[in-house]
C-alpha cells in the first residue's frame, strides 16, 4: 500500500492523552503498487506528545473501487467528502459522516443492533460505522472541486463534453439533511444499512473474516439442502402420493419460432403450456390474470386491452412431482423493462453502490407495475452491471446478459469477447442504457443448457441442489416471463423457462429473501401511499422490497407512456380520430394543435413502429417515366394516411423513385433532401447531395428542406396557402405538421419543438392543398392521387424485447464461478 504524505487527513484531536493510549483517528487516500487508482481507507493512529506516529492499528478501506481513482478528500469536524473518477471523467462524490451512520441504520431490536455494529466493526473499524452520502451526476464531468463548509459541501463541476467551452455547474449539499439544496444535474441518496435475517447475516460476516472464506460456509450451505431436498422427496413418498408422468425426462426440443402466425395479437395472451403429467393439477399450464384488482394498465387504454400480466406453474421435474415453477408472463407491448442496483451489491469497482430502489422521481414510480430480483452477488462471478451509463462492473465475455436501450426496448444475448459495452450486432454502443449478467444462458434458441455448464451458484460439483431459482426470459414472440420455484436444480429451472416457450433465458438470483416478485401501484412515496404484494406467501421477501431499500439489484417494469413527449405551446395530446393500427387499443397515432403568433399549426405524430410506409408518383408527376402510381394488394387494405407530395413541373424536375427504380435523376442541391423509404418500409431523411445509394426495394421523393440538424432553412416569403411538412425524430416518431403560412417557417418551428431534427416541406413545386386523407374519417385514402403521395401503412405493435447476437462470439464458455450466492 503506498500513501503520500499530501493525501492524509486527521479527524480533531481529543487531547494528547486519547491520542497517545487510543490513538487518533486519520482518512487517507492509498493505491496499491503498481495501480493507480487510490481508496480512501481510515485507520487509528497512536500519537506521541511530539506529533510524530507510534503505530497505526485498524485499517479499514471504505471504498474498495478498484476501478475508480478517489481524490479530492476534504476533512471537516465530523465531515469529510471525495470525488471519483473512472474512465476519464469525474462520475461521482461522496460525503462520510464520521460520527456514525446515525438514521441511515435502519436495524431496530437488540439482536439487530448488535449484528449491525459487528459489520460496522469490520468494514469501518467503529460500532456506530460510517454515515454515507453519494452524489452522483447525470452526465460525467471533465473536472470537481470541493469546498466543505460546517453545514454544507459546495461542489463545482466542469462539463464532460470537450467540444463545448467548460461552463462550471455549482451545487450545494447541505450536511445534515444530505439533501440536495441548488444546482441541478445530479442526485443525492444516502446509503442504507438494512438489517438481515441472522441466518444471512452470519453467512456474510463469516465469509468476510479472512482465515475463513467463502470456501466453508458454501459447503455448509450445500450439506443443508441437501438434506432438505431428501426430507422433502422422502415425506412425499411416503404420503402414497403417485403421479404418472408421460413425458421423456430428457429436455423437450426446442420450440419453432412462431411469431408471425398471429402478429396482429402479438401471441397474448399467452399459449397455454402442455404438462408432462397424466394428471395435471388445476391450473397447471392455463394462464390466468393475476389476482390484485388494483394492477397497473397502461393509461387510456381501452376497456377491451388484456392484462398486461399472466401467470401459471408448471410441473417439470419427473424426480419432485411436488415441485412447482411460477411462471409470470409480461406484455411488452405494455410494459417498460428497467433496473436498479442495490445498496450493498453488485459492489462497484467505481463510484458508489447503487440506491436499492426504485426511483422516486413521481413520473416513473407512478407507472412502475411489478419489481422482481436480479442476479448474484459480486464476489458470486464479478458479472457485470451499467445503470442508466453508470458502469458498476465492466461486462464479463461470455454471459448471459439483459440490456435495455435508450428506446426502451430490451435485448437478451450473450456478451461478446470484449469486456467493453457494446459490441451487439444492430445495437449502437452508446444506445445501451443499462445491462444485467449472470452465468451462462440457460436456455438459447430454445436449447436447455446450451453450454453444458454443471455448476449454478454453488461449490461442490454435483447434478446442482434443490433451493429457490429464479429466472428471465426472452419468448419467440418478444414477450418476457420471470420464472420461480421453491425446490430447484438449474436444470429443472431451464426446462421449466424452455416449456413456457422461452427463446433466450438467463438465471437470475437464488435461496430464500433473496428471490421474490411484487406486483405495486405507488401513488406517493412520501406519503407511502403504494400497494404491494408477492406473487405468492411461499416468497421470503417483504411486501416492500424494491420500493423503499433492497441490499441486492433488481429489476422494475413500468407501464408504457404511448404519449409523445408533451408539446410546449400545445395542447394536451389526443389520439387521432381516424382508424388506429393494431393492436387498436394502444393508440400509435396522435394529434395536438399548437397556437403561435402567426397562426395555429396542426400536428399529426405516428409512432415508432406503429406504420411502415411507400411513396407512390402522381398521375401529373414524372409524366414521361413510368414509375408506381398505385397503392396495391395486403398493403392497400391496411393505409392509414396519405400525405400529399405535390407535383414537380416539368422546366424544375424532382428526383423521385418507387420499387427501386429512379424514375427521376436528383437534382442533387444543397436545398433539397430526400424521403426516402427503405426496403424494409422505414421513413429516412437525407440531404440530395449526400444522396446513398438505392437499394433494391426502395422509394425516394426529392423536396425542399425546412429543417437540418434542428436549424431552420431559410425560407422565402411567398403567399398565404396550406402547407405541410414532415419530420423525424431521434427515436424513430414521424411527425407531420400543417397550417396555412406564407412560408414554411412556422411547420419547421413546430416540428423542432415536437423533437425532429430533420424536417421537409411537402412541397415539389405544384402545391394541391397540403392533403391529408385519413382511414375512419370522411375523407379517406384513394389508390393513386394526381399528386406524388406518401402512405403510411398500419404495422402491427410487436413486443419490444428481442434476442441478440454479439459481434465478437465467446469461443468457449464461461468458467463456473466457486461460490454460493
Amino acid at each position: 500500500m503506498i500513501v503520500s504524505p499530501a493525501d492524509i487527513r486527521w479527524e480533531p484531536s481529543r487531547g494528547w492523552v486519547v491520542d497517545l493510549l487510543l490513538g487518533r483517528r486519520a482518512l487517507f487516500l492509498a493505491r496499491i503498487a503498481g495501480e493507480d487508482a487510490h481508496d480512501v481507507y481510515t485507520a487509528r493512529v497512536r500519537v506521541g506528545p511530539n506529533g510524530f506516529a507510534i503505530d497505526i492499528a485498524g485499517a479499514r478501506n471504505l471504498t474498495n473501487t478498484p476501478l475508480g481513482d478517489d481524490h479530492a478528500l476534504v476533512v471537516r469536524g465530523r465531515w469529510a467528502a471525495f470525488a471519483t473518477r473512472a474512465y476519464g471523467q469525474e462520475q461521482s462524490l461522496t460525503v462520510l459522516d464520521l460520527n456514525g451512520e446515525g438514521a441511515e441504520n435502519k436495524t431496530s431490536g437488540l439482536l439487530d443492533r448488535s449484528m449491525a455494529a459487528i459489520t460496522n466493526w469490520q468494514r469501518t473499524g467503529a460500532t456506530a460505522g460510517v454515515g454515507r452520502v453519494d452524489v452522483t451526476f447525470d452526465s460525467p464531468g471533465r473536472a470537481v472541486a470541493l469546498r466543505l463548509g460546517e453545514t454544507a459541501l459546495e461542489i463545482t463541476l466542469i462539463g464532460g463534453d470537450v467540444r463545448r467551452a467548460p461552463i462550471p455547474s455549482v451545487a450545494r449539499v447541505d450536511l445534515l439533511s444530505g439533501e440536495l439544496t441548488s444546482g441541478e444535474g445530479m442526485h443525492v441518496e444516502p446509503v442504507m444499512h438494512l438489517p438481515k435475517r441472522f441466518s444471512h447475516w452470519t453467512v456474510d460476516t463469516l465469509r468476510a473474516v479472512s482465515w475463513i472464506g467463502p470456501a466453508p460456509i458454501a459447503w455448509i450451505e450445500d450439506q443443508a439442502l441437501w438434506l432438505w431436498d431428501g426430507y422433502r422427496r422422502l415425506t412425499f413418498s411416503s404420503n402414497g402420493a403417485v403421479t404418472d408422468v408421460i413425458a421423456r425426462e430428457e429436455p423437450p426440443p426446442p420450440v419453432l419460432d412462431t411469431s408471425q402466425a398471429s402478429i396482429e395479437e402479438a401471441h397474448w395472451p399467452p399459449a397455454p403450456i402442455r404438462t408432462i403429467w397424466e394428471s395435471p393439477e388445476k391450473g397447471e399450464g392455463e394462464w390466468t390474470v393475476p389476482e390484485p384488482s388494483w394492477l397497473r394498465r397502461v393509461p387510456g387504454v381501452s376497456a377491451d386491452a388484456p392484462s398486461a400480466f399472466y401467470q401459471t406453474f408448471v410441473r417439470p421435474d419427473v424426480e419432485r412431482p411436488y415441485a412447482r415453477v411460477l411462471l409470470v408472463a409480461m406484455d411488452m407491448r405494455q410494459l417498460d423493462l428497467d433496473m436498479e442496483a442495490g445498496v450493498e451489491d453488485p459492489e462497484p469497482l467505481t463510484g458508489p453502490p447503487g440506491a436499492g430502489r426504485i426511483p422516486r422521481d413521481p413520473a416513473v414510480y407512478r407507472r412502475v407495475a411489478a419489481a422482481f430480483n436480479g442476479a448474484f452477488k459480486t464476489e458470486h462471478g464479478h458479472y457485470g452491471m451499467m445503470v442508466h451509463k453508470r458502469v458498476l462492473l465492466p461486462p464479463v465475455p461470455g454471459a448471459a446478459s439483459v440490456v435495455v436501450l435508450d428506446d426502451g426496448r430490451a435485448g437478451f444475448g450473450s456478451w461478446g469477447a470484449e469486456r467493453k459495452v457494446g459490441g451487439i450486432v444492430g445495437v449502437a454502443d452508446e444506445d445501451i442504457a443499462s445491462f444485467r449478467q449472470n452465468l451462462d444462458p440457460l436456455v438459447d434458441h430454445g436449447q436447455v443448457n446450451p453450454t453444458g455448464r454443471n455448476l449454478w451458484g454453488f461449490t461442490l460439483p454435483g447434478k446442482g441442489v434443490q433451493t429457490e431459482r429464479t429466472a428471465l426470459c426472452v419468448t419467440t414472440s418478444g414477450h418476457l416471463v420471470y420464472a420461480w420455484g421453491d425446490d430447484l436444480s438449474a436444470t429443472t429451472l431451464a426446462k421449466a423457462m424452455s416449456m413456457a416457450g422461452c427463446d433466450y433465458a438467463m438465471h437470475l438470483d437464488m435461496n430464500p429473501y433473496h428471490t421474490g416478485f411484487l406486483f405495486a401501484a405507488i401513488d406517493d412515496l412520501g406519503a407511502k401511499k403504494y400497494k404491494s404484494t408477492v406473487l405468492t406467501n411461499a416468497m421470503s421477501i417483504p411486501n416492500d422490497r424494491y420500493i423503499q431499500y433492497a441490499p441486492k439489484d433488481f429489476f422494475y417494469v413500468l407501464t408504457h407512456d404511448p404519449e409523445p413527449p408533451p408539446l410546449e405551446g400545445a395542447a394536451a395530446w389526443a389520439p387521432d380520430g381516424g382508424d388506429q393500427p393494431p393492436p387498436r387499443w394502444l393508440p400509435g397515432l396522435w394529434a395536438t394543435r399548437m397556437i403561435g403568433a402567426q397562426g395555429a399549426v396542426d400536428i399529426l405524430d405516428v409512432e415508432a413502429g406503429r406504420a411502415t410506409w411507400r411513396i407512390r408518383a402522381g398521375a401529373k408527376d414524372a409524366v414521361l417515366a413510368s414509375p408506381l402510381r398505385e397503392i396495391s394488394g395486403v398493403e392497400a387494405n391496411h393505409v392509414l394516411l396519405s400525405l400529399g407530395l405535390g407535383v414537380a413541373p416539368e422546366r424544375r424536375p424532382l428526383g423521385l423513385a418507387t420499387g427501386g427504380r429512379l424514375a427521376v435523376a436528383i437534382v442533387d442541391g444543397p436545398e433539397w433532401g430526400l424521403l426516402i423509404v427503405d426496403e424494409s418500409g422505414g421513413l429516412v431523411i437525407e440531404r440530395a447531395d449526400r444522396a446513398p445509394e438505392l437499394g433494391a426495394h426502395d422509394d425516394l421523393a426529392e423536396l425542399p428542406i425546412a429543417l437540418w440538424d434542428g436549424k431552420r432553412a431559410t425560407d422565402s416569403m411567398g403567399a398565404v396557402v396550406a402547407r405541410a411538412a414532415i419530420g423525424i425524430t431521434p427515436s424513430g416518431r414521424v411527425v407531420v405538421a400543417r397550417g396555412t403560412f406564407a412560408s414554411s417557417a412556422p411547420l419547421a418551428d413546430a416540428l423542432a419543438a415536437a423533437g425532429c431534427t430533420r424536417a421537409l416541406s411537402l412541397d415539389r413545386g405544384q402545391r394541391f392543398t397540403a392533403r391529408l386523407d385519413r382511414a375512419g374519417t370522411i375523407d379517406p385514402p384513394r389508390a393513386r392521387y394526381d399528386e406524388s403521395v406518401l402512405y403510411a401503412v398500419s404495422m402491427p405493435l410487436r413486443p419490444r424485447a428481442f434476442r441478440f447476437d454479439s459481434a465478437t462470439a465467446v469461443a468457449q464458455a464461461t468458467p463456473s464461478p466457486r461460490a454460493t450466492p
